[in-house]
């Protein structure tokens, strides 16, 4: 902000504090910790480097759940590795094909996710996934849904009418 006020912009703190509560309504941008659904809780992320997963899990843990049930893709240009070791072991993955053109399979993503301990399925696409999480939740259970571009190319959100 600092910087547009240097250039001649007058913005207040007042007009920047609404604006950065409204940067959904305002821009379309959606996929940060963003609820898609209540009951089962899901939730979509697309925080896909080590520091977005870091954060990812830091609000994971701030949610009361039962069982974790975890929607992952990611693409084939990634180090997994950096990712991977980060996540809990103690969930149910759901490995998809993100539907864009550098989506990883999911069948690789497994075999080398269970390298890692994390145990799960392989499903077609990400809406075969987000279903099956669905159907397979318990009430109390958090369904996430995230890795590399998967929710900002849109899938999720289009599954959820968002």
């Amino acid at each position: 902000m600092d910087e547009l006020r240097l250039q001649g912009f007058k913005i207040s703190d007042e007009d920047l504090r609404e604006a950065l509560g409204k940067v959904k309504e305002l821009t379309g941008l959606h996929g940060r910790w963003e609820v898609l659904s209540r009951v089962p809780l899901t939730i979509c992320d697309t925080g896909h480097n080590p520091e977005g997963i870091q954060e990812v899990l830091k609000n994971i843990a701030a949610v009361s759940y039962d069982r974790l049930h975890f929607v992952i893709g990611m693409v084939n240009d990634k180090d997994l590795s950096k990712i991977l070791w980060m996540l809990p072991a103690n969930a149910l993955y759901y490995f998809c094909k993100p539907d864009i053109p550098r989506g990883l399979e999911a069948e690789s993503l497994k075999l080398k996710a269970e390298s890692f301990g994390l145990r799960g399925g392989v499903y077609p696409s990400v809406k075969a996934a987000m279903e099956s999480a669905q159907e397979n939740a318990a009430i109390n259970d958090l369904v996430f849904v995230g890795g590399s571009t998967i929710c900002s190319g849109g899938s999720c959100l289009t599954i959820f009418r968002i």
